[in-house]
């Protein structure tokens, strides 16, 4: 099975640290691995450099309603090797325009969403019935209280218990660009994952716009393998910002700029264009939650990448 990021887990005990066997699980790494002094503080290895890379795992793709821009062909082996595939609402409409974009003897090997969500005022009735022909399940979310973002996570969330399931993983493909508060919404359902329990607890959520990949990085200690060719790449960016709070102690190695238990804070300091030292990992100890926004210059399309 594929795993997009591995993280091994092991209980760190205050007063004693027993030596337990190498085991896979979601949280805690063994002391030892993550080489950080700390007592029952949470740590998590990030290993990037498997993203996209293998076959098969147990994780779901959703494509909310922003323009599919990323590399087709990565596009296509992420969508056709989830166990889930989800498009939301006007997702559906980018969706359907992607794989008919696709050369027309390779349309019919991409596979169909398994589930179309959302509350529909986005998407066209001629592709809503286009998909429903097609067999395809359609859950009508009408709830206006929730974004179709964290509503396709809870339908998600349905899915995994009806089928005695656990994702591993969720790739939301989304746009870092365009409607400011479409991109705040989808920051917003990430905080809301853990506060309000949308999916298993273990199961990890991933925003991929144009081709850079974020997530939130609670509290403790992270540790994150960077991509050569992120390394390597002159314009590779990556960025810290403490959204909903102040992050007050922040300290980062393999950065071009460093915090050394800084302040994060709308108003002060907030680390955005910032850069990679060379260093095959970049380590974050954070007292609170922060989005951590990385470039992966393959994942951009090839058009995108004549530009650049």
């Amino acid at each position: 099975m594929i795993s997009f990021i591995n993280i091994d887990v092991l209980v760190l005990l205050k007063k004693r640290v027993k030596k337990v066997s190498s085991r896979k699980m979601d949280g805690i790494l063994n002391k030892s691995s993550c080489s950080h002094p700390c007592n029952a503080v949470k740590c998590w290895k990030w290993n990037v450099n498997d993203i996209f890379k293998k076959q098969q795992s147990n994780y779901a793709v959703l494509v909310l309603n922003r323009t599919i821009t990323q590399s087709q062909e990565i596009i296509k082996k992420l969508w056709n090797n989830a166990a889930l595939r989800m498009t939301v609402d006007g997702g559906t409409i980018h969706w359907d325009t992607f794989a008919t974009s696709v050369p027309e003897n390779e349309q019919e090997s991409i596979k169909l969403p398994d589930m179309i969500t959302g509350d529909f005022d986005s998407i066209t009735d001629n592709i809503l019935q286009k998909y429903k022909t097609k067999g395809c399940k359609i859950i009508h979310t009408p709830d206006q209280d929730h974004t179709d973002f964290t509503k396709a996570l809870i339908e998600l969330n349905n899915y995994c218990e009806e089928q005695q399931t656990k994702m591993d993983d969720v790739i939301a493909i989304a746009q870092s660009s365009g409607r400011l508060d479409q991109i705040l919404g989808n920051i917003q359902t990430l905080h809301l994952i853990k506060e309000n329990r949308l999916v298993h607890p273990r199961t990890r959520i991933y925003i991929l716009s144009d081709d850079t990949l974020s997530w939130l990085l609670h509290p403790g200690d992270h540790i994150i393998d960077i991509p050569e060719e992120s390394r390597q790449y002159k314009r590779a960016s990556c960025s810290l910002i403490p959204v909903g709070e102040a992050c007050t102690h922040v300290t980062t190695t393999g950065l071009k700029w460093n915090l050394d238990n800084q302040e994060l804070k709308f108003g002060k300091l907030v680390s955005t264009s910032n850069s990679f030292d060379g260093s095959e990992q970049v380590t974050v100890k954070c007292s609170h939650t922060l989005l951590w926004s990385m470039k992966i210059p393959s994942l951009a399309s090839s058009i995108d990448k004549a530009k650049k």
